[in-house]
């Protein structure tokens, strides 16, 4: 009896050691199951933080490029050239909208979590993708506003210089012999030259250097303009003074002359009423041949005619002797002998 206890025991235990050792090898394998899972996990993790870091410097290269156009000279330039400097305002519109556009915000790796990392690694792909289409596009709209300037610039410039050829030509006729220094027009005439060879010139700089050119040269010619103007004005003053003084002179000397003439009738003027007084007195002879003095002298007494002719009656009954030629009539005392011969005036 005592043999098949001993059997069923050892069986038990037989029972119990499989069971425990399968027990063993379930917690091994899920053991190793969990630790299989873990490392794949932490290998995904590893793979997805690795992938986001690789798409973090992708962006970061995308976002140094575009950084770089917005701070360079040339997009700085473009953005303060206005509509009226280019030939269509359309460019400068599209370059102020596309530059007006919010960059997207940062997005990290520093998570710890395979999904997340996942998610934030397509946010960075993403933002990464709006960096490089738009510094494309802004490039493309600041050389599309440069562009659309030059050309007017370029424009604009040959239309000045072709205005100009034509006032330096115009000057250039109009100040023929009107200038000081003929040498002026000879150097606004080459410049006019040189200036007509590149009027149809794409190089705005040698345009605007021949406008210079010849804004210089006609200067020049006005200035000799003015000079020669300037020195005909004074030689017409400078002669008219000559003949205002000229003229003041011969009216100077005119007026001593009449002056002096004045100054020596006028005793004739007086002289004349003194003379004539004793003449109003005088009695002249009665001969016909008689010329009487031109002053009378009342002591005078002038010689008897050897032949004289007989006196015309005298009413007074003078019976005396002929006149007397060169006498005087009766002035005072008894005049009775006294023949009458008439008055004679002078």
């Amino acid at each position: 009896m005592e043999q098949p206890i001993k059997t069923k025991n050892t069986m038990s235990k037989r029972i119990i050691a499989i069971i425990i050792a399968a027990v063993a090898v379930i917690a091994i394998a899920a053991g190793v199951a969990l630790a299989v899972h873990q490392h794949h996990a932490t290998s995904q993790l590893a793979e997805a933080k690795t992938a986001c870091a690789q798409a973090a410097d992708r962006l970061r290269v995308a976002q140094n490029t575009y950084n770089a156009l917005i701070n360079g000279d040339e997009y700085k330039t473009a953005v303060k050239i206005t509509a009226k400097q280019v030939e269509d305002s359309k460019v400068v519109t599209t370059l102020a909208k596309d530059s007006g556009d919010e960059a997207p915000k940062m997005v990290a790796c520093n998570v710890d979590d395979k999904t997340a990392l996942e998610h934030n690694t397509g946010l960075i792909d993403k933002n990464t993708t709006w960096y490089e289409t738009h510094a494309k596009t802004i490039d493309t709209d600041v050389k599309n506003v440069v562009k659309a300037r030059d050309t007017k610039t370029l424009k604009d410039t040959q239309a000045a210089l072709a205005k100009k050829i034509t006032d330096a030509k115009k000057l250039y006729d109009a100040s023929k012999d009107k200038v000081k220094d003929n040498k002026t027009r000879d150097t606004l005439k080459k410049q006019l030259d040189a200036a007509g060879k590149l009027k149809d010139s794409t190089d705005v700089k040698k345009l605007k250097d021949a406008q210079t050119a010849l804004d210089k040269a006609m200067k020049t010619v006005n200035d000799s303009v003015k000079a020669k103007q300037d020195a005909d004005k004074k030689a017409a003053e400078e002669q008219a003074r000559k003949e205002a003084e000229a003229q003041a002179a011969a009216q100077a000397q005119a007026n001593a002359q009449a002056q002096a003439q004045q100054q020596y009738t006028a005793p004739r003027q007086s002289y004349t009423p003194t003379y004539t007084v004793p003449q109003q007195t005088y009695t002249a002879p009665a001969t016909p041949q008689y010329t009487a003095p031109q002053q009378s002298a009342p002591q005078y007494t002038a010689p008897q005619q050897t032949t004289p002719k007989p006196a015309a009656p005298s009413t007074g009954g003078n019976t005396g002797g002929g006149p007397v030629s060169g006498g005087h009539g009766c002035n005072e005392g008894n005049c009775s002998g006294t023949p009458d011969l008439g008055y004679i005036p002078r």
